[in-house]
Parts: C-alpha cells; structure tokens; sequence
C-alpha cells in the first residue's frame, strides 16, 4: 500500500500542497497578464507604420 492509502493526513497535506502551487500560479499568471496588459495599453506609436498588421 502506498503511504497516501494508509495515512489521511499525508494525503490531505498533498491535496493542499497541490491547491496552494495551483493557487498561487494562477495568482502569479493573473499579475503576469496584468502587466502585459498595462504595458500594451501605454503603448504608442509614433504615425503610421508601412507594413503593419491591418
């Protein structure tokens, strides 16, 4: 039997070790966005650009 089948505390410690790096990649991922975002919107460009995307 593996240690998780015999010891409940194991594996409810493993369940919340895998929600807090869940928890805390989707926070860091949600910042990561947000400064994408903010450095997309301030963004400028100077005239038009010949050969840019339409």
């Amino acid at each position: 039997m593996s240690q998780a089948e015999q010891d409940p505390r194991f594996r409810r410690t493993m369940y919340l070790l895998i929600l807090a790096l869940l928890a805390g990649y989707i926070g860091f991922k949600a910042w990561h966005l947000s400064v994408a975002f903010d450095a997309w919107e301030n963004q400028s460009l100077e005239g038009a650009i010949s050969g840019a995307a339409k």
